[in-house]
């Protein structure tokens, strides 16, 4: 078991403990919390970056990848014999029952608020069972303790990625109550959770499951607001898990702070890692000094910036206009406005190169000299607007005036506003720019209703290294508010002519690509799945147009002089904490 030992310390600026509970993990620390210590799922990765397979699923609790029938409608899993859970529950033996009872409590719309149970509404029975209209999920059986059968309503070719996340992790049985363990933790389990992973809450061990849950203790080693602390799980074997190394003894996590000052914690050697985005200026610090360079780590992430149009706001219901916006805009000076190349490299289409296994690789259908915009390019296409009417490249419709535009008053895009005027008024659109706060904004830009032309400051990110993760929440039409329940498809691409009259639009109808959603969503996980995402990119980026996309994102991740031994997690896109070593404590 054993490992170079030590205590990891890192400090978070943000509270993950609401997202604590395996169903609710749904931010990047949470879910690397999840994958790299407290569970094990059915299929996992081996936080390891990209180039070394980090964005391959594998077996973890299964003996194998899964076995799925011809129609690709039945999954059937094979479970490892032997496993055990953590402390007090160290003599209970993992079985296929316990992975239904998780996905039964994913379900519960209650247990599972502000997570993402959409990821499994296409098992049979599903939404009937989190309805209450039916005892148990029809599409899951076990045949035996150690096979599970899955039926889905329609293929789902990446189901195993979402076996892989937290929400599917085990939950032990725990006399007669339906959900073992997590039984009356609708809301908290996160502080009773029983571990399967390498680690788990220090204090879990003493948790008493034989009172009621509302007579329960919580665990010490997760204070919201205040810490998190792990310790080892004596259960665990390194022997039966390939995916990962547990090297620090223990993780001691303090939540709250300043960055600059917990960086410069960092610097002295107080902390090992932080979990904020580094200041700029600590960023250049450590690019410059040969001695803190090799102490920066730099990684691609599977996530785009952007700015979306709203294809039924006039002149954005013109595709030459929308072809004309990506022609002008200068991407470079966008890139260098937000941070320069130490926050990514320019985007030239939408799905990032690592979902795609790199295939479009260098793909930019509106590449310029530099990254710079074109302006005449970009007015032969305006030219051909039904909004240019004398044909010389500028608007002349009152249309292009007054655009009601919307950007965050924080993050690396919120200096922005004046490039995106200056680029624009070229082809004679004078935005209406409008600064709020990166929530408000975002609410405002996701409401339809409220008929925004242009949302400059947005960004998205793999939930798993799978285009699905940016397919059906960006562009889907035919689930608007369904799927992604309040998201996230700001383009109104896929509308019907009823709701764009329901959401008071003039414009009758919007191009959409649900038929290629479906098509891509039904393909199982290989080279003929990448290739469908990757010509869902290619009409998007040449026929559709609803973005412009302006950024790939780099990880920018700064570890102490104490750190020995360091890997990136291509699935959580952060530190792999599991295989973070550091030199033994004095």
């Amino acid at each position: 078991m054993g490992g170079p030992g030590g205590t990891l310390r890192i400090a978070s600026v943000i509270d993950p403990s609401a997202a604590l509970d395996p169903v609710r993990a749904y931010d990047v620390f949470s879910l690397e919390l999840f994958r790299c210590c407290l569970v094990r799922t059915l299929f996992s990765t081996n936080g390891r970056e990209a180039e070394n397979g980090g964005s391959e699923l594998r077996p973890d609790i299964a003996e194998e990848l899964p076995v799925v029938s011809e129609d690709g409608l039945t999954w059937t899993i094979r479970l490892r014999r032997g496993l055990r859970y953590a402390p007090p529950f160290d003599d209970v033996v993992i079985t296929a029952p316990d992975i239904v009872r998780a996905l039964e409590r994913v379900a519960d719309p209650q247990a599972s608020a502000g997570g993402y149970r959409h990821y499994y509404t296409s098992i049979e029975g599903f939404d009937e069972f989190g309805e209450g209209k039916t005892a148990s999920i029809s599409g899951l059986s076990t045949p035996d303790p150690y096979t599970l059968r899955v039926a889905v309503t329609s293929p789902t070719g990446d189901l195993g990625w979402r076996l892989a996340l937290p929400a599917t992790s085990p939950i032990p049985p725990n006399g007669d109550d339906p959900l073992g363990a997590a039984q009356g933790h609708r809301g908290d389990y996160g502080r009773f959770l029983v571990a399967s992973g390498p680690y788990m809450f220090e204090g879990a061990d003493r948790v008493d499951y034989s009172v009621a849950a509302e007579d329960r203790a919580p665990v010490g080693g997760n204070l919201p607001g205040r810490s998190i602390v792990l310790v080892r799980n004596p259960s665990w074997n390194s022997a039966t898990d390939g995916n990962r190394k547990a090297y620090a003894d223990r993780i001691e996590i303090t939540i709250g702070g300043d960055p600059l000052d917990l960086y410069t914690k960092l610097g002295v050697g107080l902390l090992d890692y932080v979990l904020a985005l580094p200041p700029i200026g600590v960023l250049r610090d450590y690019v410059s000094d040969p001695e803190l360079r090799g102490r920066l780590h730099r990684n691609p992430v599977n996530a785009t910036s952007y700015t979306s149009f709203n294809l039924a706001v006039p002149p954005f219901d013109d595709v030459h206009v929308r072809r004309a916006v990506n022609w002008v805009f200068d991407k470079a000076g966008s890139l260098q406005l937000a941070g320069g190349e130490l926050l990514g490299t320019t985007a030239g289409h939408i799905f990032p190169d690592g979902l795609l296994d790199g295939i479009l690789e260098g793909y930019a259908p509106y590449a310029t000299l530099g990254d710079h915009g074109d302006v005449d390019r970009a007015r032969r296409e305006m030219a051909q607007s039904k909004y240019d009417t004398d044909r010389d490249g500028i608007c002349d419709h009152p249309a292009c005036h007054g655009v009601l535009t919307l950007t965050a008053s924080e993050g690396p895009e919120s200096t922005q506003s004046q490039l995106w005027r200056e680029n624009l008024s070229e082809l004679g659109i004078v935005l209406d720019v409008r600064v709020l706060g990166s929530a408000a904004m975002f609410a405002k830009c996701n409401d339809l209703t409220e008929r925004i032309a242009i949302c400059l400051s947005l960004g998205w990110v793999q939930d798993y290294p799978d285009p699905y993760t940016f397919g059906p929440p960006l562009f889907g039409g035919a689930d608007f508010g369904a799927l992604y329940p309040g998201c996230c498809n700001l383009s109104a691409l896929g509308a019907t002519s009823e709701q764009l009259a329901d959401w008071g639009y003039e414009v009758t109808s919007v191009p959409s690509v649900d038929g290629k959603l479906s098509e891509c969503i039904g393909i199982q996980a290989g080279e003929e799945r990448t290739e469908c995402w990757a010509e869902l990119d290619r009409l998007l980026m040449e026929e559709i147009v609803p973005w412009v996309p302006r950024r790939f994102a780099v990880s920018n991740e700064i570890v102490s002089a104490r750190v020995t031994a360091y890997s990136f997690d291509a699935f959580a896109s952060m530190v792999a904490l599991d295989r973070v070593a550091v030199a033994p404590d004095d």
